[in-house]
Parts: C-alpha cells; structure tokens; sequence
C-alpha cells in the first residue's frame, strides 16, 4: 500500500483520473447532444462543449502517451522535464483560441474557462521548469519551497476547473460574468 502513495505512483494515478474525467467529459457532452430528449433544442449550444472536450481529452491522451514513451526510452532530461506539457498546453490553448468558433453562451463560457486554465498551467509548468533548471545548474539549492506546493496544488485545480466547466457548462466562478463586466467598464 506504501507504494501506491509514492510521489510516482500517485502522480501517474491523478494524471490517469483527469485524462478519464476528461473522457467522461466527453461522452456526456456527446450523450447530451444526440439524446432523444433534446430532439427540439438547439443543439449548436451543445456541440461546441462536446467539442471542446473532445478537444481536451485529445491533448491530454497525447500528453501521457508523451510522457509514457519519453519515460520508456528514459529520454527525460533535468533540462526539461515538464517542457512538453507547457507546449502542450500553449498549443492546446492556441488552438482553442484561434480554430474553435463558439457562438452560444455555455460555448462561450466553457472556452473562457479551458483558456484560463490551460495559460495558468501553462504558466505553472513554466515557474517549475525554469525552478528545477536553476537548481540543476546550481543557482538555487536543492530544498522545498512553497512554489512547488502552489504547482501540485493548482495544477490539479485548474484541471478540476476545467473538468467541472465541461460537465456543467455554468459561470460557477463567475469569470465570464467578471471579464464582462470589467470590459464594460472600461468602455
């Protein structure tokens, strides 16, 4: 059992579980598209979640393949550990900025939502390769710090984050309806 709480171990679990609600994700989007009770609604407000999930789970499958065959070949590097994940985020958030069109709100919302959690982890994976780059060039010491608190713990919310907004598909940080209103504002 003590193995199953190493940092390894857990790490490969959690990753495993979000890439799951992210596919879980997925199919209930896609249910609640094609679902016989919808037959009258408008079914572009829930083609764009389904999309956008799909599209999340896609980049985060090819993420642990990645991370599965670069651990495989022992191609992991103290240069750039985590480098792959934050291209992998920057591009993800990339595409979903540039090739997805929403028009309804909850497409609206959900994009607003992934954005804001793909940067941010993107971000996160940024502080940490350029943390552990320091340390293996010997301008930090090797110690625990409250960074790497911060990284475990908001990578794993940012990711819940996105996972409830494609469940969901609501405003439940208000985000949408602060950007909004800041916008609002300033004009």
């Amino acid at each position: 059992m003590s193995i199953f709480f190493s940092s390894v171990a857990f790490t490969s679990f959690l990753s495993n579980f979000v890439i799951w609600c992210f596919l879980m994700a997925t199919l209930l989007n896609f249910v609640k598209m094609s679902g016989w009770q919808f037959q009258n609604v408008d079914k572009d407000r829930f083609k764009e979640p389904l999309l956008l999930s799909a599209i999340m789970f896609l980049s985060y499958f090819l993420g642990s393949v990645i991370d599965y065959f670069l651990n495989l070949k022992e191609f992991i590097s103290y240069f750039h550990p985590n480098s792959y994940y934050f291209l992998l985020d920057i591009l993800t958030a990339f595409f979903i900025y540039k090739a997805v069109k929403v028009s309804s709100k909850q497409g609206l919302i959900c994009k607003l939502y992934l954005l804001c959690g793909l940067l941010f982890n993107a971000l996160l994976f940024l502080i940490i390769q350029i943390e552990v780059f320091l340390i293996y060039e010997g301008f930090k010491p090797y110690e625990h710090w409250w960074l790497w608190y911060v990284f475990s713990i908001g990578i794993n919310t940012f990711d819940a984050m996105m996972v409830l907004v494609l469940i969901l598909q609501k405003d439940f940080l208000k985000l949408h309806f602060l950007i909004n209103k800041a916008l609002n504002c300033s004009e």
